[in-house]
């Protein structure tokens, strides 16, 4: 199948999906275009910010000619040759989140926009300066439903009030996370900060995990390897009917990304939230794993 026609099937099953190539590089506006006109009425696409817009180390071959050139002549780069996001100067920052809104602004036209996602890197500790930086970021994407995942025990714990109540105030959505409960991961802290509440569920493959904490390089497919059961997501209804009673909108993305999982366990959700949940029939021609690689 072609992008176009993978697109068109899964947006005839599901009514939303969430973009995680924004992450490795900003999308092209043509790009976003063609989103929204391959798609139809009421469909949203939510958006995942740009790895240098979180903490993270981008690629070089990722970066904008418009930020690359407001970098150090020699930045600092880390041991798997990225560029360190610590020796990136404010300015090149700015410009990559103004290059990052113009990619959105065809979902936002065309009303295809959900939310926009601001997964911070697994090391971006809690600092009020941190908390600050997310306060602008209303400003900077006005119009914009904005969501933001801390990915370290430090923003909870002593912090949690805080750290919450600066994202009530921005009316940031806290991102509530399924994850293996290792290392620095953080609490699944099952409240709503804004009116759009968002559940990010990435599986509870703690082996997978594990591996990278001890320094390992496991997979993407490998870590994310995993079919959550009709008993564990049951588990989770009462906790999403809850959110639901704090927030106009409650969004569900599966990040347990390896083989069909995610799609097996949308669907399944989707049938325990009582709302339709038909199979998608596989188009002639296509292969096991092709549709929603």
């Amino acid at each position: 199948m072609t992008a176009e026609a993978r697109l068109r099937f899964y947006a005839g099953v599901f009514d939303c999906v969430e973009v995680n190539s924004s992450y490795y590089a900003i999308p092209d506006v043509r790009i976003t275009e063609r989103w929204a006109e391959r798609t139809p009425s009421g469909f949203l696409f939510h958006v995942k910010a740009y790895a240098l817009l979180t903490g993270h180390h981008p690629r070089r071959a990722s970066l904008p000619a418009e930020v690359e050139a407001l970098l150090p002549r020699h930045p600092t780069l880390t041991r798997r040759g990225e560029i360190d996001a610590s020796s990136v100067p404010a300015a090149a920052r700015d410009a990559a989140l103004t290059l990052f809104a113009q990619a959105l602004a065809p979902l936002a036209r065309a009303g295809k926009l959900g939310y926009v996602l601001f997964q911070l890197a697994p090391w971006v500790h809690f600092e009020r300066t941190r908390l600050d930086d997310l306060a602008a970021l209303p400003g900077r994407l006005p119009g914009c439903t904005l969501a933001v995942e801390v990915r370290h025990r430090s923003w909870y714990g002593e912090h949690a009030v805080e750290t919450l109540d600066a994202l009530r105030a921005a009316r940031l959505a806290h991102v509530i996370v399924d994850a293996p409960a290792t290392g620095n991961a953080v609490p699944r802290v099952a409240t709503a900060t804004a009116s759009t509440a968002v559940f990010r569920l990435h599986g509870r493959n703690a082996a997978g995990w594990l591996a990278q904490l001890r320094g390992e390089e496991p997979a993407v497919r490998e870590k994310y390897d995993y079919l959550y059961s009709q008993a564990e997501l049951e588990a989770l209804v009462p906790e999403v009917a809850a959110i639901a009673e704090e927030a106009e909108q409650v969004y569900i993305s599966f990040n347990n990304n390896n083989r069909d999982y995610p799609v097996q366990n949308a669907l399944m959700m989707r049938r325990l939230l009582g709302q339709p949940a038909r199979a998608p029939e596989r188009p002639s021609g296509a292969l096991p794993g092709d549709l929603f690689a």
